[in-house]
This record gives C-alpha cells, sequence and structure tokens, in this order.
C-alpha cells in the first residue's frame, strides 16, 4: 500500500479516535518526533510543534529512566492550566517505537479512546 494510502488511514482512526473523545487533536509520530499522521487535518494545534513537544517528552523520560531506574514509560501527561492535557502513548511496531500524542479537554477521559487506536493503528500496520 501507498504512504499516503497508509497515512490517510492513520489520519482515520485519528479523526475516529478525536470524535469519540472530543479531543482537539491528535498526532501519529515517529520516535524522532516526525508526523506520520494529523487529526484534525488541518489541525488547531501545528503538527510540527505539537510532534516537537513529543520528543521533548521523550527526552525527558529517557533522562528520569535512566537516572531513576524507572521502567519502560508507556505514557505521560502533562496538565495545562485550562485542565485541558497533553498525552504521550508510547508504542512500538515492527521493533520502531512510535508515539500517539493527543490533546484532550477538560475532564475527558482518554485510555480506553487511544488504547483502542493504537490497536487499530497496530492492526492497519499488519495489512501494509
Amino acid at each position: 500500500m501507498q504512504v499516503s494510502s497508509e497515512q490517510s488511514t492513520f489520519e482515520q482512526i485519528l479523526a475516529r479516535m478525536n470524535a469519540a473523545g472530543n479531543f482537539t487533536s491528535s498526532v501519529l509520530a515517529s520516535e524522532d518526533g516526525l508526523p506520520i499522521a494529523v487529526a484534525p487535518s488541518p489541525s488547531p494545534h501545528d503538527a510540527n510543534t505539537v510532534a516537537a513537544m513529543v520528543t521533548l517528552v521523550k527526552d525527558f523520560v529517557q533522562q528520569t529512566q535512566t537516572r531513576l531506574g524507572l521502567a519502560e514509560v508507556d505514557e505521560v501527561s502533562i496538565v495545562v492550566s485550562d485542565r485541558s492535557r497533553l498525552v504521550c502513548r508510547y508504542f512500538t511496531l515492527d521493533r520502531r517505537p512510535f508515539v500517539l500524542a493527543v490533546i484532550a479537554p477538560p475532564q475527558q477521559t482518554y485510555r480506553r479512546l487511544t488504547s483502542a487506536a493504537i490497536r487499530e493503528i497496530e492492526e492497519a500496520w499488519k495489512k501494509h
């Protein structure tokens, strides 16, 4: 399958997740912070900025794990002053690390929805 149709599949998964959770935006990014898919497109948040934030969070997590001897982190959540949050969920496909980042509104649950989206992304990945 071509990259553009793969990206479209991932964007559709993200769009469904955003609608179900009233998420402002979401980004599927590589470990390096390169955006693979963004929803909505165009996003109210710049995909490159969110992806850069994902990379900064990843670097912070790696340093913290090393210094404190923590096990592998699968999620980081940052709550901002309006009580919305940036959630970064880390997962691996074919030994490649990825990050699903969402911006969730205040008081919105996200774990079930992001877990379901990650499962859908894994299924779509296997088909390629």
